[in-house]
C-alpha cells in the first residue's frame, strides 16, 4: 500500500484508483456519473492518500466550510421547498450557505454520503424525509460532522420527528366529527426504499380511527398510486367515477387534495356539500384553494434541523436531540364552516 502522503494530488490519487484525472474529479464533483466499482476505487485512493481538494483544504485550515448540506428526494414538491425555506433562513442568518443534494436512486444516496463523509466538504448534514440503509447509516457514523434527520428517527443523531401516525389520526377524527361515516383516502404511494413511507403512516392513522370507531374503510374508497401527472389524474378520475362516493376524504398531501378538488367539481361533485375534503403539510396554496389540512409545520421543523446541526457544530459532545413537530388542524372551506 503507497504510504500516506500530506501533499497527494489528484494525479496521485488517479496513479492509485487506475482512472483518469477527470473521473476523479467527477467523482468528487458529480459521483452518481461515475460507476459504481470506478467510484469506490477513487474513494479508496482518497482515503489511502488522505487526499483533500485544493479548496477544501483552505477551508480545512480554517477549520470551516460554511456549508450546510440537504440530502433529499423529489425535493422541488412544495412541502420540501418550504421546509428548506426554514433551513436557508437560519443558515443565512448565521452567515452558512445551503448545498442541496438531490438523490434519486438509493446509489444516488450512498454515492454521496460517501463522497461526503471521505472529502469532508461540509459542516453538517440535513436529511429530509430519507430512511437509509444500513451501509449509509454505518458511513454516516463514521462522519466528522453532525449529521440531522427530519422525519426519521436513529439512535445516535439529532432529528425531527413527523408523527406521520397521528396526523393520520387528527384528520380522521376531525372529519369524524363534522359527520363523516363513509371515508375514503387518497395519496401518491411511497416507491422508493430509501424514502421514508409518510402516505403509508397517514393511512395507517386514518384507518386506525375509524377503525375503532367500527367502520371498515372499503378498497373501493382507498387509493394509492403513482405520484405522476397522468397516473394521479386517471386515478382519481376513476376514484370519482364509482358510485359509493366517500362523504369524506383524506389526501396524503395538499397538492393531491388540489388535483382531487378540481376533478370533483368537474364532475359536478360540491365540496364540501357531497364530500369533505382534508389535505396533508398545509403549505401556501391550501389557503388560497380553501383547503382543510394537517399542519406539520413544513418550515419551522426545516429551521429547527438547521439550529440542531449548527448547535452540534459548537458542542459536539451534547446528548442527542429528538424534537417532536405539533401537529394541528387547520379548517378551512373545504369542510364546511
Amino acid at each position: 500500500m503507497k504510504a500516506v502522503s500530506k501533499t497527494s494530488t489528484i494525479y496521485d490519487v488517479a496513479r492509485l484508483a487506475g482512472v483518469s484525472s477527470a473521473t476523479v474529479s467527477r467523482v468528487l464533483n458529480e459521483p452518481n456519473r461515475v460507476a459504481k466499482e470506478r467510484r469506490e476505487r477513487v474513494l479508496d485512493a482518497i482515503r489511502t492518500l488522505g487526499f483533500v481538494p485544493k479548496a477544501d483544504a483552505v477551508a480545512k485550515a480554517r477549520k470551516s466550510y460554511r456549508k450546510i448540506g440537504v440530502v433529499a428526494p423529489f425535493f422541488t414538491q412544495s412541502s420540501f421547498m418550504e421546509r428548506l425555506r426554514g433551513i436557508a433562513t437560519v443558515l443565512g442568518s448565521q452567515h452558512y450557505e445551503l448545498v442541496v443534494y438531490s438523490i434519486d436512486t438509493a446509489e444516488d444516496l450512498a454515492s454521496y454520503v460517501s463522497m461526503l463523509v471521505n472529502t469532508r466538504r461540509v459542516d453538517g448534514l440535513i436529511f429530509l424525509c430519507v430512511r437509509p440503509g444500513e451501509e449509509v447509516i454505518g458511513m454516516l457514523r463514521e462522519a466528522d460532522f453532525p449529521v440531522c434527520f427530519v422525519e426519521t428517527e436513529l439512535d445516535g443523531f439529532d432529528c425531527v420527528a413527523v408523527q406521520n401516525l397521528k396526523g393520520g389520526q387528527r384528520a380522521a377524527e376531525f372529519l369524524f366529527q363534522k359527520g363523516c361515516r363513509r371515508p375514503g383516502f387518497v395519496g401518491e404511494s411511497t416507491r422508493v426504499s430509501y424514502a421514508v413511507g409518510a402516505t403509508e403512516e397517514r393511512f395507517r392513522g386514518f384507518e386506525f380511527f375509524f377503525a375503532n370507531q367500527g367502520i371498515v374503510i372499503p378498497e373501493s374508497r382507498i387509493w394509492i398510486g403513482e405520484f405522476s401527472d397522468s397516473q394521479l389524474d386517471s386515478g382519481i378520475a376513476s376514484y370519482l367515477s364509482q358510485g359509493d362516493l366517500p362523504d369524506g376524504v383524506f389526501c396524503s398531501s395538499d397538492v393531491v387534495a388540489a388535483r382531487f378538488i378540481r376533478f370533483a367539481r368537474a364532475r359536478g361533485i360540491r365540496i364540501p356539500e357531497d364530500v369533505m375534503v382534508v389535505g396533508f403539510d398545509n403549505i401556501e396554496i391550501a389557503d388560497y384553494l380553501g383547503l382543510t389540512s394537517v399542519s406539520q409545520s413544513l418550515e419551522e421543523s426545516g429551521a429547527i434541523a438547521a439550529r440542531l446541526v449548527l448547535n452540534r457544530i459548537s458542542e459536539k459532545d451534547s446528548p442527542c436531540v429528538v424534537v417532536q413537530v405539533p401537529i394541528g388542524i387547520i379548517a378551512r372551506e373545504s369542510t364546511g364552516k
